[in-house]
Parts: C-alpha cells; sequence; structure tokens
C-alpha cells in the first residue's frame, strides 16, 4: 500500500464531535491539545468561543480553538463561505424560546430585540424587529423558512412527537433521497429537519 493510500484513508475516515456527538470526515475537527483523543467541531468551537467572551480570561485561547478549526477546512478556512445561519422573525422572543427549547435549541445569547439559539453546532437566529416588520405587512405576510440537516430525522421526529412538542409535522421520504418533517412555530416560521434516507429503506 502506498503511503498516499494511508492519508488518503486517514482524511476520509469520520470522528466524532466530543461535544455535539456528530460524525463528521476528520477534516472538520480537531484534536483539543489539553485532552488528546477529544476532537471538537466548528459549529461548537464557535459556540464556546461566544461563550468563553463573556469571561475575558478564556476569550484568547477560545479564539485560537476557532482559528485552528477553520484552518482545517477545505480552503484553509479562509475565502471561503464558512457558515449560513437563518435570522427568523419573532413577534415575541419569550414565547419564541418557549416553543423552540422543546424542540432542542438552547438560547446562548439575547440582546434588545435579537436571540441566538444553538442545537448541536446548529444556530437559528430570531429578530423581534423582523417580527413587527411582519405583522406590518412588509415582508409580504411572509415567515421565514430553513432547513437543517440532522444525523436520523426519523428518530428526532419520534422522540418530539413523543414528547408532544407543538408545531410538529408528519415525516416524509422524498424523491430526492431525503427524510424530512417541518416544525412550525407560532410566528409561522417553518424549519425542515432532514436526513438521507437509509439505502435500505428506499429498496
Amino acid at each position: 500500500m502506498k503511503d498516499t493510500d494511508v492519508d488518503t484513508s486517514a482524511r476520509s475516515r469520520h470522528l466524532q464531535c466530543g461535544c455535539c456527538g456528530q460524525a463528521l470526515p476528520a477534516r472538520r475537527v480537531t484534536e483539543l491539545m489539553s485532552t488528546p483523543g477529544v476532537y471538537i467541531c466548528s459549529g461548537c468551537a464557535r459556540w464556546a468561543a461566544r461563550r468563553a467572551s463573556r469571561r475575558p480570561d478564556l476569550r484568547r485561547v477560545a479564539r485560537r480553538v476557532a482559528r485552528d478549526v477553520f484552518a482545517l477546512l477545505p480552503g484553509g478556512g479562509r475565502g471561503t463561505f464558512r457558515l449560513a445561519i437563518p435570522i427568523l422573525p419573532s413577534a415575541d422572543l419569550d414565547r419564541t424560546i418557549g416553543f423552540w427549547g422543546p424542540v432542542g435549541f438552547d438560547v446562548v445569547e439575547r440582546f434588545d430585540g435579537y436571540l441566538v439559539t444553538h442545537a448541536g453546532g446548529v444556530e437559528l437566529h430570531f429578530a423581534l424587529d423582523a417580527g413587527q416588520a411582519l405583522s406590518e405587512g412588509l415582508f409580504g405576510q411572509r415567515p421565514g423558512l430553513a432547513f437543517v440537516h440532522v444525523q436520523d430525522a426519523l428518530a428526532l421526529w419520534k422522540h418530539l412527537r413523543s414528547a408532544d412538542v407543538a408545531g410538529v409535522g408528519p415525516v416524509d421520504e422524498r424523491d430526492y433521497g431525503l427524510r424530512e418533517f417541518a416544525v412550525t412555530d407560532p410566528d409561522g416560521n417553518r424549519v425542515r429537519f432532514g436526513s438521507p434516507v437509509p439505502a435500505e429503506a428506499s429498496r
């Protein structure tokens, strides 16, 4: 076996993020220097950086970790698109927190009229002014839409259904190979959650 074959195999293997638990390609995570064998993905590194920003003594370390993770992304993490975060309208941020919390999105930051939520490396942001604009018809009476890739949409759907979480629609298998369901909040925002249909299920 050639050395290049070994390198290719190592790069293609998946490692689990020690924070969110997602299994990602080795090039998408980085090993924590203080705990060998424990890895963190870019989303969790970004979340940790924001949390640590409240502690000035940890800010520098958190930024370094986030920078190291981005350096592993294709293109070296420079000059490339890194992340898209939907900003959804909310007419009542407290109501939004109460709705999305049971779905799995925890509040990590709250500002005047703005809310940042996080779930396993994924973020949803909510803006009060966008909700007011929506109620005034400035967006053509259209709430927000977003799609979130998850590890197992069916398992998540069953979990939310068993917990009687409001706004959870039916789960469907799409022609394009994804199993999906939508969650609709009180403001009409619809977030679709999807994962690839397992090969055995598509036969």
